[in-house]
């Protein structure tokens, strides 16, 4: 086992325990008895499934052998439950050998996962599809947070850990499940690897490298994802003036990325058509609104993209501008004293000029306003459209009317008529300061 060994002085441990998820089987048996070697500082950690009559006995064998090899025992017993997959176990499992983590201030969790589980694996994740990564199987190490997940025996073969056991005279239960092709895994056991082993009795190492192969692909990635997300994403809004410059496998990427981190936990739900669908919406350069899994949605607003779960509420209001009035929306329009600014986000008004006083309200159907230094009226919703004002805010949007309900500034898209130039008479110059700004 000099692989094994050399990984895990490799990893400078020290004096830190680690955490072994130990069943009592053959292969957990055999890395605890390679970590005793080594003067390890070992918590055994079991977890009784309680789906077996003799998970009790197993649970008791582990227990008696760390009591006489002066081992830490921890064990969990999980409720007896008939409608439960093999997903729930393994997370109830995960999150014991956590939490023994935390109590006994170590990073380091070790499974017995071996080359015959990585193939198992590779290949099930082939069968029903995956990303890449999830083509690589399992890595001998990976960082979750502030753990430290390690699988020594990644190296070896099942008949190599059997052959361990054997010579060093190593005690386990066998778990008389692993024999039932009622699991998908052991079908793959009893069927496909036994064919793959007559072809290359160390096919394990070709399946580690074909995994280590594909995490390195899959980190440079990752690597490049992180480059354009930090260029075109900001946390709310996805920048699709830059996203459309990536081609369609990086862009599919840089969406998994960002919809993991706000599906975190559910990212399960999201599977590759959405993202597809998603790209394809996307490359039709339309605003649009499609939903995505759990009452999420995507929404499109020009050269803007962004993610929520609920609509963002526009609640119609209308009010009186005296001083100052903040905006459901927390911007304000104000009337200030003095100002240098000829922007949109400034208007200049004579006050004989207008009906007072004057009212902040949100628009009405078949608002047009006479804007400044052209002929007619135009309706306010092709303002919107004209100035790209996004979909979902322009019922909310501020629009400042006279008594008279006439249009007379649209703050900072558009002057009307009534606005003077700093040269000619006013007495009243208004402001509009937008959140954040």
């Amino acid at each position: 086992m000099d692989k094994s060994i050399n990984f895990l002085k490799s990893l400078n441990i020290g004096q830190n325990y680690i955490i072994l998820g130990c069943s009592g089987g053959p292969d957990s048996m055999c890395l605890l008895d390679i970590l005793c070697q080594m003067k390890y500082r070992i918590v055994c950690a079991h977890v009784n499934h309680n789906i077996r009559e003799e998970s009790k006995e197993e649970c008791e064998f582990v227990k008696n052998f760390c009591k006489e090899k002066n081992i830490v025992f921890e064990s969990l017993e999980l409720p007896k439950s008939s409608n439960q997959n093999e997903a729930f176990y393994r997370k109830r499992r995960y999150d014991f050998y956590k939490s023994l983590a935390k109590r006994y201030e170590t990073p380091y969790i070790a499974t017995a996962h071996h080359g015959d589980d990585l193939i198992e694996t590779v290949l099930m994740r082939i069968a029903r599809g995956s990303q890449l990564k999830g083509y690589a199987g399992f890595s001998k190490l990976y960082k979750e947070k502030e753990y430290t997940f390690i699988k020594p025996l990644i190296f070896y073969s099942k008949e190599e850990i059997d052959d361990y056991d054997a010579s060093n005279d190593i005690p386990f239960v066998l778990d008389s499940s692993n024999e039932l092709d009622l699991y998908t895994r052991n079908r793959f056991r009893h069927n496909i690897l036994p064919f793959l082993k007559s072809e290359n009795k160390k096919i394990q190492e070709k399946f580690l490298q074909y995994s280590e192969e594909l995490d390195e692909a899959a980190l440079y990635i990752k690597t490049v994802v992180k480059a354009e997300l930090d260029a075109l994403y900001d946390g709310t809004y996805i920048d699709l003036t830059k996203f459309d410059k990536l081609d369609t496998f990086l862009g599919q990427k840089v969406l998994q990325a960002i919809l993991k981190g706000i599906y975190e936990d559910d990212v399960d739900n999201l599977k590759l058509f959405h993202i597809k669908n998603l790209m394809s919406l996307i490359q039709k350069k339309d605003n649009f609104k499609t939903d995505l899994p759990l009452g999420f949605k995507a929404i499109r607003e020009y050269d803007k993209l962004r993610f929520t779960k609920e609509e963002t509420s526009n609640e119609k209001f209308m009010l009186e501008l005296k001083n100052k009035v903040i905006l459901p929306s927390d911007d304000m329009i104000e009337t200030i004293e003095d100002t240098d600014d000829t922007s949109n986000f400034t208007t200049r008004l004579n006050s004989q000029d207008i009906a007072l006083p004057l009212y902040v309200r949100t628009r009405s159907s078949g608002d047009k306003m006479e804007i400044k230094n052209m002929h007619g009226t135009k309706k306010i919703s092709d303002i919107f459209i004209d100035s790209k004002v996004e979909p979902s805010k322009r019922d909310g949007y501020p629009i400042v009317v006279d008594s008279k309900n006439r249009i007379i500034w649209l703050p900072g898209l558009r002057k009307s008529k009534f606005d003077n130039e700093k040269n000619k008479k006013y007495d009243i110059i208004l402001k509009y300061t937008k959140k954040g700004k």
